[in-house]
């Protein structure tokens, strides 16, 4: 049991947890930061390449969006166009086995998901996103990684349940 790869892989899963709790755009992409600098230090400890490369061109990612809005340099949807092609460029240089790109593409939807200024959007993208991270994780044997997916969907739908009884009461 290697136990600082499941620390990381929980100091991800607490960041990532967070995401879903929070109704600002600002404080998602923080606590998502957050989330890519422990996945990457998991996934280089499992020797898990492809599930790095996303949380590696995240921590750029994140740094450009929070700053969108307020920055003019960051305003630019070509940023978004950037890191998916970066991200895909890298997947395809690092290739090694079938199950590398389920990573890769998810990330594409990641980049989406965190460019649009919806929360509510970004949230209800993510659940194929976790779906496919939880796929990886099964095949190089992530197991907070797969532990991680299961919460998030599960606090994701707790968002929605949440949410759609607080429309219900203000109806």
């Amino acid at each position: 049991m290697n136990i600082p790869v499941h620390l990381l892989g929980l100091g991800a899963m607490v960041s990532l947890f967070l995401i879903y709790q929070q109704k600002d755009r600002r404080r998602i992409l923080l606590c998502k930061l957050s989330a890519d600098v422990f996945w990457i230090a998991h996934y280089f400890l499992l020797g898990a390449t492809a599930g790095m490369i996303p949380n590696l061109v995240g921590i750029f990612r994140e740094l450009v969006f929070i700053n969108r809005g307020k920055k003019k340099w960051a305003s630019t949807p070509l940023w978004a166009a950037l890191f998916i092609l970066i991200n895909l460029t890298l997947g395809i240089l690092s290739f090694d086995i079938w199950y590398d790109i389920i990573p890769i593409v998810a990330s594409s939807f990641v980049t989406i998901s965190l460019w649009i200024n919806n929360p509510t959007l970004t949230k209800l993208i993510t659940l194929p996103v976790c779906a496919a991270f939880l796929t990886y994780d099964l095949f190089v044997g992530s197991y907070m990684g797969i532990l991680n997916e299961s919460i998030s969907i599960v606090s994701i739908i707790l968002f929605f349940i949440k949410k759609s009884k607080g429309d219900k009461r203000h109806a």
